[in-house]
């Protein structure tokens, strides 16, 4: 009995050995090692697609959301004559939002978490000046970075890949970062709420310049 179920045991780990080489080698397993994969955090967002022209396409609604930089295979050749597969980034994104599949790409896509209020007739000035403040530009940088981690008063001005103005969103307590698992996305906390930008133009200006 107990050589039979050691048998059985063995060949279960043979078949788990085999199967996991076999996945190895091929190509859908060797992509899925090397996608990026990236969670957006945050309660419940409302997800709008807008075209390049800064019309909005379509709005989704959804609390689990996540987004998948998506790489292709390609061969190359070298002097010798011999092949080898490189990978590149593809330009389509893979979302899964509250369990459903979405692909896209190209489009303007803005997550904003439910209670992130539009800044309604905003206008940007033409010039913004700065007066020569600020003592040396090293200084300052690591100034700027500590006060972004500390979160300082904010005017976000997202447009269009073409420049056309799509939204602006403004804050007391704003920080922002360029996540490493998140394709063309830059994170904002805007006051406590998560703001997700993806594939846009934007301008992230001090409040006290433009009052």
């Amino acid at each position: 009995m107990k050589k039979t179920n050691f048998v059985r045991h063995l060949g279960i780990i043979l078949c788990l050995c085999l199967l996991l080489t076999s996945l190895t080698g091929c190509a859908w397993f060797s992509n899925e090692m090397k996608n990026i994969k990236g969670e957006l955090i945050g309660n419940h967002f409302a997800i709008d697609f807008y075209d390049n022209f800064g019309n909005k396409v379509v709005t989704m609604e959804g609390e689990k959301v996540g987004m998948e930089a998506n790489y292709v295979k390609s061969k190359s050749v070298d002097s010798e004559g011999t092949t080898s597969n490189n990978y590149e980034l593809s330009s389509v994104i893979t979302m899964t939002i509250d369990g459903n599949q979405v692909a896209q790409t190209g489009n303007t896509v803005i997550f904003a978490e439910d209670g992130i209020k539009k800044l309604e007739d905003f206008n940007l000035p033409s010039d913004i000046t700065t007066n020569g403040e600020g003592t040396i530009n090293i200084f300052d940088r690591n100034i700027n970075k500590i006060k972004n981690l500390l979160g300082t008063p904010k005017v976000i001005v997202v447009c269009s890949q073409l420049g056309v103005p799509i939204a602006v969103y403004g804050g007391e307590n704003v920080y922002w970062e360029i996540p490493d698992d998140l394709p063309k996305t830059t994170k904002l906390n805007v006051d406590g709420l998560a703001l997700y930008i993806h594939r846009a133009n934007y301008i992230l200006l001090d409040s006290e310049r433009i009052k």
